[in-house]
């Protein structure tokens, strides 16, 4: 849902229709209802009639649906919002005239229908501008004069504000095995409308404590920037050459009836946009210019110009050493195998470049979402620099716009954990990293062989697409597949950047200053001051972390630029093959953008190819050497449940499957974070005036700056008495926490299906439920680890992480942490609903090493299981049992099994209600054996005649409980669930 002001169009049947705010990929239901032309019922009402712009909060709000959920109080307050929020427009004059470049509900059946015309970002929707913010306020104020309170969540003022963002609707795949990667976050984008703003500059917010005369400095120095670029670098400037009136009736291709939105050619509306030959002819013409545009503008910005200073270009000679220094090599698939290339940006099989463009012409022809997925240790999740410094995220940044442009929307996510490998959320398959269309591994540091080629073959396996990997290490994949994967390499060269010294390094562009990283290496803060909220502790002056082994931000914004090569020499390979295509008719041929053929094919091959245990002979694959007991992880879809961050989707948190106690009670975060809403850009790391932007190449176009009213006054400035309405910071402040908070209240208002049917979830408790056997659910876990906060880490440029009252540097962002589950021999049953097992494997990742005798608050003075009221329904509540939520510690001394481990120590596992298993000590020590630094995983269900059933699978309820009489408070932690 976007934060603009809706337009609404009545039907035949006078009946005023919310227009779904939101630029989604056709996948929508809503598209389903359209006639193929694309009328809407509407012909009969003059344009002027259809340009109503009111807040779009109150279609929301008087949606019949939402109407029969209120209560007659809600309904009269909705009713005086309305009148009072229409007088709050009217005397703000504020208009929209320039619908093209906000997002309005208009807006967005126009990007459906006509993708590709101006830019889907700022407007109304950037709330960290005045014009956002006001609408913001104007769209939740239930007065004029009153805001409502931040904090209480629960009244009819807060259920009206948490409304704001209620009609997000998230695109779903008919594709049963596609994993769910996209949240509320992602869709509303705040951050892409702040950071993305073609007409407003990031650093004049309001938001930033700093005088008003130096904002409208920086607004100033923006505006002079971008009508530089347009003048000397060019902009997109694509227009429907049907014009607009028409333009506004082309039909919508309707994809979500056919799987991987493989639509035949001879489905799509005839005069849809992909089958119109003049609309298509001009599109790829703006798109190769916008192609050449980046890549030109990211190889000036490290000092290979086309166009030198002094106006000369550069010679064929110049052009042949640029070429070779920025080399992306596209090999043969056998020689893809060999020995990584040494000079050059990256390495790709032609099978791989070919499937990355096949990827992206299936994109742009569906409008869908792109995912670039990174996993890797600590060096590849930016510690030592601020979150948004990190590789990931500075492509993101350049390329997010370029997407938009070409009628794709870009998802980029940062999975990186430090002190770890990858392996923790491999075993979950895809789930925790979601859909990934490329997918880079880097943590050699960390993890080695049989988990490296597992992490190959699960995101081969896993979801609804095969990425593209991008992988030093590729083992037998190529083999095992019958030579169809897509595998590269990226190659780490710096050959092509200047030395830089004290005495030279003005003359060198900022970007590839210092490479060599003896000076500036870090420019990270812990802090930029703004006027929304203020830290009560202290900020540290940087992040920590900034260790050798760390790169600095010059090494992730190169490494960041290298991805935006390659996919932009995809791209340009793509728009020729696109009209070497279109020769044959419009649309464009099904063989060159179809992807589901490719991604079977692929999967297929693997499992068919793959090699296994044979009598006499060790022919295993590695991946089949990581779990020896467990050799049949290597040919299925895995899947997982945790509590590590970053996930890609809060539907893997391991609290939705965890069965609550008889009394209600299970496990729960205690606080949230301390503030709401992206953090704004440093100061410090704005790019020096004179400097190439590559970011304002991509979002430069010809569209008119829309008609906003943006004006605003410094508190103390402001006349109590004027009749003059002048809006203060305050007020703008105002709006855009509203905003922040309506987006939190939005995300975590997103259901989690249930994970079993009801009649399952409540099975009846058998006869003998009294007795110490009975699997009844157990009321004495809690969450414990590094930062127990709820936020939102999923690893984009969304994420808001961390963020606890204690940090010292709120603005590090680092998306990875450690979570789990604590409970001792006194917690009782740790009970889950585990849905869709198929295979018959069901494994816990657990810690021996994680606790002690007084880490768990909830048992501190307990004498018996569950403090004797394991079948005590009495309604649990959180305001007069709250535990004390302990966190990670770092261990000094490494501890013994010995003194952690009771010898009278035993773990019973059950499976849907009944013992299958105790596991005795030393057995579940044996278990405690890592397979990479810092995963253990222990066996809670293995039955291969599972496997061998001809099923979609089931529901299954596992559950352990520990059990010890010599030391019954030594808690161990559970932090993921995996199965198959």
């Amino acid at each position: 849902m976007a934060l603009a002001a809706l337009e609404m169009e009545p039907s035949e049947e006078e009946d005023f229709r919310p227009l779904v705010a939101k630029r989604n990929n056709n996948n929508n239901n809503n598209n389903n209802n359209r006639t193929s032309n694309g009328n809407n019922g509407n012909d009969s009402f003059d344009k002027k009639d259809r340009r109503r712009t009111v807040p779009f909060m109150l279609s929301l709000s008087l949606s019949s649906n939402r109407l029969s959920m209120m209560t007659p109080k809600r309904i009269a307050m909705v009713l005086a919002v309305t009148f009072v929020v229409l007088m709050f427009v009217l005397r703000m004059d504020f208009t929209v005239t320039t619908v093209d470049t906000v997002r309005t509900s208009n807006v967005v059946i126009k990007k459906q229908r006509n993708p590709h015309t101006g830019s889907s970002f700022g407007g109304l929707n950037n709330v960290a501008q005045p014009a956002g913010a006001k609408a913001a306020a104007a769209s939740i104020t239930t007065s004029s004069s009153s805001s409502l309170s931040m904090d209480d969540d629960q009244t009819d003022d807060g259920y009206y504000f948490a409304s704001l963002y209620q009609d997000i609707v998230i695109p779903k795949s008919n594709v049963g095995h596609a994993i769910p990667s996209l949240n509320a976050h992602n869709v509303l984008n705040l951050w892409g409308h702040y950071v993305h703003d073609e007409f407003r500059s990031p650093y004049a917010s309001h938001l930033y404590d700093k005088p008003k005369e130096e904002l409208e400095r920086q607004q100033t120095l923006h505006e002079q920037k971008m009508e530089q670029i347009r003048t000397e670098w060019g902009m997109w400037k694509f227009q429907d050459p049907a014009g607009e009136d028409d333009a506004e009736e082309r039909p919508v291709a309707d994809f979500s009836n056919v799987d991987y939105k493989d639509l035949p050619a001879i489905d799509f509306p005839p005069y849809s946009w992909q089958a119109d030959e003049e609309y298509v002819t001009a599109f790829l013409q703006e798109a190769r210019a916008l192609v050449t545009r980046m890549t030109e503008g990211i190889y000036a910005e490290y000092g290979w110009p086309f166009k030198k200073k002094d106006g000369t270009t550069l010679s064929q000679q110049e052009l042949e050493q640029r070429e070779q220094a920025f080399r992306i090599h596209i090999l043969d698939p056998q020689e893809n195998e060999k020995e990584l290339k040494k000079e050059g940006i990256a390495q790709l099989s032609t099978v791989a470049m070919d499937g990355l463009v096949r990827k992206l012409l299936h994109a742009m022809m569906t409008n869908d979402h792109f995912f670039v997925v990174l996993a890797g240790h600590s060096a590849a999740a930016g510690h030592g620099n601020d979150f948004q410094q990190n590789r990931v995220i500075t492509f993101h940044r350049i390329m997010e716009p370029v997407f938009d442009k070409l009628g794709m929307t870009l998802i980029s996510r940062n999975m990186g954990m430090g002190g770890v490998g990858t392996l923790q959320f491999t075993l979950g398959g895809g789930d925790f990293y979601g859909e990934a269309d490329i997918l880079e591994w880097d943590s050699g540091m960390t993890e080695k062989g049989p988990a490296v080629d597992f992490f190959n073959k699960q995101a081969i396996l896993s979801g609804e697409r095969v990425p593209v990997i991008f992988n030093e290490y590729h083992f037998n994949v190529m083999a095992e597949t019958n030579g169809t994967a897509w595998m590269g390499k990226s190659i780490w060269d710096l050959s092509m950047m200047p030395e830089t010294t004290l005495e030279n390094q003005n003359s060198i562009p900022f970007a590839a200053r210092w490479m060599d990283q003896k000076e500036e290496k870090y420019n990270a803060v812990c802090w930029e001051a703004r006027t929304d909220f203020s830290p009560e502790k202290k900020q540290s002056d940087h992040p920590g972390s900034q260790v050798g082994w760390h790169p600095g931000f010059r090494h992730h914004q190169w490494s960041g630029r290298k991805l935006a090569l390659v996919v932009l020499k995809a791209l340009s390979i793509a728009l020729d093959r696109w009209e070497e295509g279109t020769q044959e008719g419009h649309p464009l041929p099904d063989t060159y953008w179809h992807v589901g053929e490719s991604y079977k094919l692929i999967r297929n091959n693997l499992r068919t190819h793959i090699t296994t245990t044979q009598e006499g002979n060790d022919v295993r694959s590695e991946c089949e050497k990581l779990i020896k007991w467990l050799p049949r992880i290597c040919r299925v879809q895995m899947h997982g449940f945790g509590l590590w961050t970053p996930q890609a989707h809060e539907d893997t948190s391991l609290l939705n499957i965890v069965q609550p106690a008889l009394n209600g009670y299970k496990p729960y975060f205690q606080t949230r974070n301390i503030y709401d809403g992206f953090d704004l850009l440093p100061y410090k790391q704005a790019i020096p005036e004179g400097e190439i932007d590559v970011h304002a190449i991509a979002i430069a176009t010809n569209t008119p700056a829309p008609d906003l009213d943006h004006s605003w006054m410094e508190d103390g400035d402001s006349d109590e008495n004027s009749n003059d309405d002048k809006t203060t910071r305050r007020l703008l402040r105002e709006g855009s926490e509203m905003a922040f908070r309506a987006a939190a209240l939005a995300q975590e208002s997103i259901d989690v299906p249930n994970t079993l049917p009801r009649q399952n979830r409540l099975r009846k408790l058998a006869d003998n439920a009294d007795s110490e056997n009975a699997v009844v659910p157990g009321r004495g876990w809690e969450l414990h680890g590094w930062s127990v906060v709820d936020g939102f880490c999923d690893g984009s440029a969304q994420s808001e992480c961390k963020r606890e009252k204690d940090s010292d540097c709120l603005m590090y962002g680092a998306s990875d942490n450690h979570m789990d589950l604590h409970g001792n021999s006194l917690s009782g049953w740790l009970v889950f609903n585990v849905p869709k097992v198929r295979e018959g494997i069901i494994l816990a990742r657990m810690e021996w090493w994680c606790g002690s005798q007084t880490a768990n608050s909830l048992t501190k003075d307990w004498t018996e299981v569950d403090d004797g009221k394991t079948m005590d329904t009495t309604p649990w509540d959180a305001a007069k049992q709250s535990s004390d939520p302990q966190g990670r510690h770092r261990i000094l001394k490494k501890p013994t099994h010995d003194e952690l481990v009771p010898s009278d120590f035993e773990m019973d596992i059950a499976i849907n209600g009944k013992i299958v298993k105790t596991m005795k000590r030393q057995e579940w020590l044996d278990h405690t054996q890592e397979f990479v630094k810092n995963v253990a995983v222990f066996p809670l269900l293995n039955d291969e005649s599972m496997a061998q059933r001809d099923w979609e699978g089931e529901p299954v309820e596992a559950a352990i409980r520990f059990r010890s009489k010599k030391m019954p408070k030594q808690t161990y932690c559970i932090s993921h669930i995996y199965y198959a």
